[in-house]
Protein backbone atom coordinates (compact mmCIF):
# COMPACT_ATOMS: atom_id res chain seq x y z
CA UNK A 1 0.00 0.00 0.00
CA UNK A 2 1.18 3.48 -1.04
CA UNK A 3 2.73 5.72 1.99
CA UNK A 4 0.11 7.99 3.00
CA UNK A 5 1.61 11.93 3.36
CA UNK A 6 1.57 13.73 6.15
CA UNK A 7 -0.33 17.54 6.09
CA UNK A 8 3.30 19.39 5.05
CA UNK A 9 4.20 16.75 2.33
CA UNK A 10 0.93 17.36 0.44
CA UNK A 11 1.09 20.83 0.81
CA UNK A 12 4.43 20.80 -0.63
CA UNK A 13 3.28 18.25 -3.37
CA UNK A 14 0.36 20.77 -4.11
CA UNK A 15 2.59 23.82 -4.55
CA UNK A 16 4.79 22.34 -6.66
CA UNK A 17 1.96 21.35 -9.10
CA UNK A 18 0.52 24.98 -8.94
CA UNK A 19 3.93 26.12 -9.47
CA UNK A 20 4.58 24.16 -12.54
CA UNK A 21 0.41 24.41 -14.13
CA UNK A 22 1.39 28.51 -13.04
CA UNK A 23 4.35 28.82 -14.52
CA UNK A 24 3.54 26.64 -18.14
CA UNK A 25 0.44 29.01 -18.40
CA UNK A 26 2.14 32.27 -17.83
CA UNK A 27 4.77 30.91 -20.80
CA UNK A 28 1.88 29.85 -22.76
CA UNK A 29 0.39 33.52 -22.12
CA UNK A 30 3.70 35.70 -22.64
CA UNK A 31 4.12 33.69 -25.74
CA UNK A 32 0.76 35.31 -27.48
CA UNK A 33 1.50 38.51 -26.53
CA UNK A 34 5.31 38.40 -27.97
CA UNK A 35 3.90 36.79 -31.06
CA UNK A 36 1.04 39.18 -31.06
CA UNK A 37 2.88 42.21 -30.88
CA UNK A 38 5.64 41.00 -33.57
CA UNK A 39 2.77 40.18 -35.89
CA UNK A 40 1.67 44.14 -35.28
CA UNK A 41 5.26 45.59 -35.93
CA UNK A 42 5.55 43.41 -38.47
CA UNK A 43 2.06 44.82 -40.44
CA UNK A 44 3.11 48.22 -39.64
CA UNK A 45 6.76 48.36 -41.01
CA UNK A 46 5.23 46.63 -43.92
CA UNK A 47 2.09 48.99 -44.87
CA UNK A 48 4.97 52.15 -43.53
CA UNK A 49 7.69 51.11 -45.36
CA UNK A 50 10.16 51.44 -42.53
CA UNK A 51 12.34 49.38 -40.93
CA UNK A 52 11.03 47.96 -37.88
CA UNK A 53 13.63 50.23 -35.69
CA UNK A 54 12.77 53.47 -37.71
CA UNK A 55 8.77 53.18 -36.48
CA UNK A 56 7.36 56.25 -34.80
CA UNK A 57 3.50 55.17 -34.44
CA UNK A 58 0.78 57.69 -33.03
CA UNK A 59 -0.32 56.98 -29.37
CA UNK A 60 -3.42 54.37 -30.70
CA UNK A 61 -1.09 51.93 -32.72
CA UNK A 62 1.49 52.29 -30.52
CA UNK A 63 -0.84 51.18 -27.80
CA UNK A 64 -2.25 48.31 -30.15
CA UNK A 65 0.88 46.69 -29.89
CA UNK A 66 0.46 45.25 -26.82
CA UNK A 67 -3.30 44.23 -24.63
CA UNK A 68 -3.12 45.66 -21.61
CA UNK A 69 -5.75 43.72 -20.22
CA UNK A 70 -4.02 40.33 -21.15
CA UNK A 71 -0.72 41.97 -19.54
CA UNK A 72 -3.08 42.22 -16.14
CA UNK A 73 -4.23 38.50 -16.45
CA UNK A 74 -0.53 37.39 -17.09
CA UNK A 75 1.17 39.90 -13.60
CA UNK A 76 -2.12 39.41 -11.31
CA UNK A 77 -3.38 36.10 -12.70
CA UNK A 78 -0.44 34.10 -12.88
CA UNK A 79 2.62 36.00 -11.94
CA UNK A 80 1.81 37.40 -8.82
CA UNK A 81 0.66 33.45 -7.07
CA UNK A 82 3.56 32.00 -8.87
CA UNK A 83 5.95 34.58 -7.68
CA UNK A 84 4.52 33.78 -3.99
CA UNK A 85 4.95 30.09 -4.44
CA UNK A 86 8.64 30.05 -5.43
CA UNK A 87 9.65 32.13 -2.25
CA UNK A 88 7.79 29.59 -0.40
CA UNK A 89 8.90 26.67 -1.72
CA UNK A 90 12.49 27.30 -3.28
CA UNK A 91 13.91 30.20 -1.10
CA UNK A 92 15.15 29.39 2.21
CA UNK A 93 17.98 30.74 4.43
CA UNK A 94 21.06 30.00 2.54
CA UNK A 95 19.82 29.52 -0.67
CA UNK A 96 17.54 30.43 -3.45
CA UNK A 97 16.82 28.44 -6.14
CA UNK A 98 17.44 30.14 -10.22
CA UNK A 99 13.60 29.19 -11.09
CA UNK A 100 12.57 31.45 -8.17
CA UNK A 101 14.93 34.45 -9.31
CA UNK A 102 13.72 34.29 -12.19
CA UNK A 103 10.29 34.49 -11.91
CA UNK A 104 10.73 37.67 -9.80
CA UNK A 105 12.63 39.07 -12.25
CA UNK A 106 9.93 38.29 -15.22
CA UNK A 107 7.41 39.71 -12.68
CA UNK A 108 9.30 42.65 -12.17
CA UNK A 109 9.52 43.47 -16.11
CA UNK A 110 5.92 42.55 -16.57
CA UNK A 111 5.10 45.40 -14.21
CA UNK A 112 7.23 47.71 -16.16
CA UNK A 113 6.05 47.12 -19.62
CA UNK A 114 2.84 47.10 -18.21
CA UNK A 115 2.96 50.78 -16.37
CA UNK A 116 5.01 51.76 -19.47
CA UNK A 117 1.90 50.23 -21.63
CA UNK A 118 -0.51 52.31 -19.63
CA UNK A 119 1.35 55.41 -19.72
CA UNK A 120 0.80 55.28 -23.76
CA UNK A 121 -2.88 54.22 -23.39
CA UNK A 122 -3.46 57.30 -21.26
CA UNK A 123 -1.42 60.18 -20.92
CA UNK A 124 -0.31 60.14 -24.54
CA UNK A 125 -4.15 60.62 -26.06
CA UNK A 126 -4.24 63.68 -23.70
CA UNK A 127 -1.19 65.48 -24.49
CA UNK A 128 -1.78 64.81 -28.33
CA UNK A 129 -5.18 66.87 -27.57
CA UNK A 130 -3.63 69.78 -25.81
CA UNK A 131 -1.20 69.51 -29.43
CA UNK A 132 1.41 72.16 -29.06
CA UNK A 133 1.06 73.24 -25.86
CA UNK A 134 2.17 69.42 -24.62
CA UNK A 135 4.18 68.49 -27.65
CA UNK A 136 7.51 67.51 -24.87
CA UNK A 137 5.41 65.48 -23.14
CA UNK A 138 3.85 63.52 -25.91
CA UNK A 139 6.98 63.30 -27.92
CA UNK A 140 9.30 61.71 -24.55
CA UNK A 141 6.55 58.94 -23.67
CA UNK A 142 6.05 57.95 -27.43
CA UNK A 143 10.23 57.61 -27.67
CA UNK A 144 10.36 56.05 -24.76
CA UNK A 145 7.75 53.73 -25.40
CA UNK A 146 9.16 52.64 -29.16
CA UNK A 147 12.55 51.90 -27.58
CA UNK A 148 11.28 50.21 -23.98
CA UNK A 149 8.48 47.88 -25.20
CA UNK A 150 11.02 45.60 -27.54
CA UNK A 151 13.64 46.47 -24.78
CA UNK A 152 11.48 44.60 -21.95
CA UNK A 153 9.32 42.22 -24.30
CA UNK A 154 12.92 40.55 -25.41
CA UNK A 155 14.06 40.62 -21.47
CA UNK A 156 11.11 38.72 -20.73
CA UNK A 157 11.59 36.17 -23.34
CA UNK A 158 14.80 35.65 -22.72
CA UNK A 159 13.92 35.19 -18.60
CA UNK A 160 11.33 32.82 -19.64
CA UNK A 161 13.91 30.49 -21.51
CA UNK A 162 16.17 30.52 -18.65
CA UNK A 163 13.18 29.68 -16.27
CA UNK A 164 11.88 26.81 -18.89
CA UNK A 165 15.32 25.67 -18.85
CA UNK A 166 15.88 25.18 -15.29
CA UNK A 167 11.97 23.80 -14.73
CA UNK A 168 13.13 21.30 -17.05
CA UNK A 169 16.31 20.60 -14.99
CA UNK A 170 13.21 19.88 -11.82
CA UNK A 171 10.69 17.92 -13.66
CA UNK A 172 12.80 14.98 -12.94
CA UNK A 173 12.47 14.92 -9.01
CA UNK A 174 8.48 15.29 -9.49
CA UNK A 175 8.45 12.04 -11.44
CA UNK A 176 7.27 10.48 -7.78
CA UNK A 177 4.99 12.61 -6.86
CA UNK A 178 1.26 11.06 -6.86
CA UNK A 179 -0.29 14.30 -7.25
CA UNK A 180 1.90 15.57 -9.50
CA UNK A 181 1.70 12.82 -11.81
CA UNK A 182 -1.96 12.18 -11.88
CA UNK A 183 -2.60 16.02 -12.41
CA UNK A 184 -0.28 16.38 -15.33
CA UNK A 185 -1.57 13.60 -16.77
CA UNK A 186 -5.37 14.65 -16.21
CA UNK A 187 -4.11 18.36 -18.13
CA UNK A 188 -2.65 16.41 -21.06
CA UNK A 189 -4.39 18.21 -23.08
CA UNK A 190 -4.65 21.63 -21.60
CA UNK A 191 -1.58 23.51 -21.28
CA UNK A 192 0.59 20.48 -20.91
CA UNK A 193 -0.34 20.49 -25.27
CA UNK A 194 0.02 23.90 -25.33
CA UNK A 195 3.54 24.18 -23.68
CA UNK A 196 5.18 21.97 -26.63
CA UNK A 197 4.64 20.49 -29.65
CA UNK A 198 4.45 16.91 -28.37
CA UNK A 199 2.53 17.92 -25.08
CA UNK A 200 2.78 15.89 -22.36
CA UNK A 201 5.12 13.48 -23.99
CA UNK A 202 8.00 16.16 -23.63
CA UNK A 203 6.85 16.46 -20.24
CA UNK A 204 7.98 12.55 -19.43
CA UNK A 205 11.11 12.88 -21.72
CA UNK A 206 12.40 15.61 -18.98
CA UNK A 207 10.85 13.93 -16.13
CA UNK A 208 11.80 10.24 -16.86
CA UNK A 209 15.46 10.41 -19.13
CA UNK A 210 15.73 6.57 -19.20
CA UNK A 211 11.78 5.57 -20.24
CA UNK A 212 10.43 8.77 -21.38
CA UNK A 213 6.65 8.61 -21.91
CA UNK A 214 6.48 5.23 -21.74
CA UNK A 215 7.90 5.73 -18.44
CA UNK A 216 4.74 8.22 -17.95
CA UNK A 217 2.70 7.01 -19.07
CA UNK A 218 3.17 3.45 -17.00
CA UNK A 219 3.98 5.30 -13.70
CA UNK A 220 0.45 7.15 -13.99
CA UNK A 221 -0.98 4.04 -14.96
CA UNK A 222 0.43 2.10 -11.95
CA UNK A 223 -0.59 4.94 -9.49
CA UNK A 224 -3.99 4.86 -10.64
CA UNK A 225 -4.40 1.09 -9.97
CA UNK A 226 -3.05 1.05 -6.43
CA UNK A 227 -5.61 3.28 -6.06
CA UNK A 228 -8.59 1.50 -7.39
CA UNK A 229 -9.12 4.37 -10.33
CA UNK A 230 -9.22 1.38 -13.01
CA UNK A 231 -10.60 2.96 -16.05
CA UNK A 232 -7.81 5.54 -15.55
CA UNK A 233 -4.93 3.09 -14.95
CA UNK A 234 -5.87 1.05 -18.38
CA UNK A 235 -6.35 4.18 -20.61
CA UNK A 236 -3.16 5.23 -18.94
CA UNK A 237 -1.54 1.59 -20.14
CA UNK A 238 -3.29 1.55 -23.61
CA UNK A 239 -0.83 4.85 -24.07
CA UNK A 240 2.06 2.73 -22.78
CA UNK A 241 1.16 0.33 -25.55
CA UNK A 242 0.67 2.78 -28.75
CA UNK A 243 3.93 4.44 -27.40
CA UNK A 244 6.06 1.01 -27.36
CA UNK A 245 4.31 -0.24 -30.66
CA UNK A 246 5.96 3.42 -31.91
CA UNK A 247 9.71 2.48 -31.25
CA UNK A 248 12.35 1.19 -33.74
CA UNK A 249 14.88 -0.67 -31.08
CA UNK A 250 13.44 -0.02 -27.54
CA UNK A 251 15.77 -0.09 -24.78
CA UNK A 252 15.51 -3.22 -22.38
CA UNK A 253 13.90 -0.58 -20.04
CA UNK A 254 11.39 0.14 -22.39
CA UNK A 255 11.01 -3.25 -22.93
CA UNK A 256 10.64 -4.37 -18.99
CA UNK A 257 7.95 -1.36 -18.92
CA UNK A 258 5.69 -2.74 -21.64
CA UNK A 259 6.19 -6.34 -20.10
CA UNK A 260 4.58 -4.39 -16.77
CA UNK A 261 1.68 -2.78 -18.15
CA UNK A 262 0.98 -5.51 -20.33
CA UNK A 263 0.85 -7.60 -17.25
CA UNK A 264 -1.09 -5.17 -15.32
CA UNK A 265 -3.79 -4.62 -18.28
CA UNK A 266 -4.45 -8.52 -18.19
CA UNK A 267 -4.98 -8.44 -14.32
CA UNK A 268 -7.50 -5.32 -14.69
CA UNK A 269 -8.96 -7.04 -17.88
CA UNK A 270 -9.45 -9.73 -15.37
CA UNK A 271 -10.53 -8.66 -12.46
CA UNK A 272 -13.08 -6.03 -14.02
CA UNK A 273 -15.36 -7.92 -16.44
CA UNK A 274 -17.89 -8.33 -14.41
CA UNK A 275 -17.49 -5.84 -11.65
CA UNK A 276 -19.13 -2.58 -11.16
CA UNK A 277 -18.14 0.90 -11.39
CA UNK A 278 -16.53 1.88 -8.11
CA UNK A 279 -16.87 5.38 -6.12
CA UNK A 280 -13.17 5.84 -7.28
CA UNK A 281 -13.92 5.29 -10.84
CA UNK A 282 -16.61 8.03 -10.86
CA UNK A 283 -13.83 10.41 -9.50
CA UNK A 284 -11.94 9.53 -12.58
CA UNK A 285 -9.27 9.49 -10.79
CA UNK A 286 -9.21 13.21 -9.30
CA UNK A 287 -5.51 13.74 -7.60
CA UNK A 288 -7.69 15.10 -4.77
CA UNK A 289 -8.85 12.21 -3.67
CA UNK A 290 -6.84 10.17 -1.13
CA UNK A 291 -5.62 5.98 -2.16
Amino acid sequence: MAKRLDPFEQEHHQNIWTIVALYYRSLIMFRQQYDRYEERVQHFSNKLGRHRLDLRLNPEDLAGLLDLKALERLRDGYLFQLKDLCHAVFRGNDRTDQLDRYVSDIFHEISILKEEHYNVKTYAPQYEREGEAAEVELKYILDEAHGLFPLKLNQIRFLFGKALARMEELLPSFGKMKLFTRSLYLHRDDFAREAYGDGIRHFYRCMYPEGGPIEGFHEVGTSFLVSGFHAKAREAFRFVEAEFAGLRNPSMREKRLMGSARLKLRQLLRGDRAKPESAAERHEGDPRVRG
